[in-house]
């Protein structure tokens, strides 16, 4: 097995990341344009590592870490990702990239390492159980055809929009938003959301410089971003993610306030973002939910989503002094 030379990535190089994400996992293309995005806009109070691997002058592989403030993490959790070029697939590689891109994470400060990786990964799967990773979650993959599905999705968010307006709530796109504290409130609105979310380790706030960031990103214009309001409260948004370049359009958020739970504002939300995109010209979206968000998983399957292969993520923590 050759052995791969990896280097620091220069910040011109996210196409090239990009490309080498794709090659390694071709069922989820990554964008070019996005990739340099999340490059340019680091998070606030974030760290980040991401490395090129060699084999001569060829590009096979690539290897990113990154982590929230120290200050925050107690157990100092950090993400790990590797992607190797399938056409250069070596299990020995993969495991050497592995054990490199812990010893440069544990190197930054790291004690727990996450990671993860697809169902449809066996090769993947293999190293990180060889690499003392233990399984942690599992995250449900849902496809939904709107070529096939898209006029019933259509006469269902006409549906819920009067539902909604007869209860008083209207549904509405940031764009027609105009309240002069519009982002204020929707960032509030995100944050209480994203406590949701079935994790590991800690949930780190988001700033509003960064909630802004994403507002302003061209996968997510601010005429597809849906929101719910109660008068002038935001009480439930959903969003599609629309790659600029390549890949698949994903439901990037869907999320209700607490108090207004349990009376379908998720659904109807979600609808309006899934007629839209039919209305666009979209054959197919994606989203993904955490195995045990039930009630995601529930209007997931009342949508008519079908199950596609899903993710597994894992959790390693260092011993001291892990450093080989």
């Amino acid at each position: 097995m050759p052995t791969p030379i990896l280097r620091p990535a220069a910040p011109h190089e996210a196409a090239l990341a990009a490309d080498l994400m794709t090659a390694a996992f071709p069922r989820e293309p990554q964008d070019p344009i996005l990739t340099a995005r999340r490059w340019d806009h680091p998070r606030d109070g974030w760290s980040h590592g991401r490395f090129i691997a060699n084999i001569g002058d060829t590009p096979v592989g690539f290897v990113e870490w990154q982590h929230g403030s120290w200050a925050l993490l107690p157990e100092r959790h950090c993400w790990v990702e590797v992607w190797l070029d399938r056409a250069h697939m070596d299990e020995g590689m993969l495991a050497y990239l592995w054990e490199w891109a812990e010893d440069s994470a544990a190197a930054a400060g790291a004690k727990t390492l996450n990671a993860a990786c697809g169902e449809d990964e066996p090769e993947m799967l293999r190293v990180l159980a060889a690499q003392g990773y233990e399984r942690h979650r599992t995250e449900k993959v849902w496809s939904l055809d709107l070529a096939g599905a898209g006029e019933r999705i259509t006469a269902d968010a006409e549906a819920a929009r009067d539902r909604m307006r007869s209860s008083g709530i209207e549904l509405t796109t940031l764009d027609r938003w105009e309240d002069p504290d519009r982002f204020q409130k929707l960032h509030e609105l995100n944050e209480l959301t994203r406590l949701d979310i079935p994790h590991t380790g800690a949930t780190l706030p988001q700033t509003i410089q960064d909630f802004m960031v994403r507002v302003g990103a061209p996968n997510t214009p601010s005429d597809r971003w849906w929101i719910a309001l109660d008068g002038s409260a935001p009480v439930a948004m959903s969003y599609l993610s629309y790659p600029p370049v390549r890949g698949v359009v994903w439901t990037a958020l869907t999320g209700t306030h607490p108090a207004y739970r349990g009376r379908g504002l998720a659904r109807a939300v979600k609808l309006q973002t899934l007629a839209q995109a039919f209305d666009l010209g979209v054959p197919e979206v994606r989203t993904d939910n955490d195995s045990e968000n039930a009630p995601m998983l529930h209007i997931n399957e009342t949508l008519g989503y079908t199950a596609q292969p899903g993710y597994v993520s894992f959790v390693k923590r260092l011993r001291t002094g892990a450093l080989r």
